[in-house]
């Protein structure tokens, strides 16, 4: 009776012991981890024409020589974009040029194997981002056409 009574104690604290650690990792997880808040808002870089004509209090003749220096200057950026990613097409060609000089044919083909598999990668991760990114401010254009 003696041995029957050590045998249900013991198997009771196991028991216990058991549901301790369960409860104690199931419920950690449940109650007690925050859930992650999602990635922040990201804030345009710039304010769009509707937010500067109302802080600044624009007349609309100010919005529309604004308007005007917004579009020179969309002008001007796209053509630096298109000057620099010229040059650094131009790097990269001279980077591989040089790299070809040091590899072996097999090696060359290997590393644009591995530069193509990066490349597709690189393109599905801009993708997705592009793709979770809520639209908050409409384009210049699309701004002036509501007029």
């Amino acid at each position: 009776m003696n041995n029957k009574y050590k045998l249900w104690v013991t198997v009771s604290l196991i028991v216990v012991f058991a549901l301790g650690v369960a409860v104690g990792i199931f419920g950690g997880r449940m109650f007690l981890e925050k859930k992650k808040p999602g990635p922040p808002q990201r804030q345009e870089p710039f304010p769009t024409m509707e937010v500067i004509s109302k802080e600044l209090q624009l007349t609309p003749q100010q919005e529309g020589q604004i308007r005007e220096i917004f579009k020179r200057s969309e002008e001007r950026f796209e053509s630096f974009r298109k000057e620099v990613h010229g040059r650094l097409a131009e790097l990269r060609q001279q980077l591989k040029t040089e790299m070809d000089n040091v590899l072996t044919p097999e090696q060359q083909k290997k590393m644009q194997e591995l530069m193509e598999r990066y490349m597709r990668q690189r393109r599905r991760e801009t993708t997705e981002r592009r793709e979770d990114k809520p639209r908050t401010q409409p384009p210049l254009e699309k701004e002036k056409k509501g007029e």
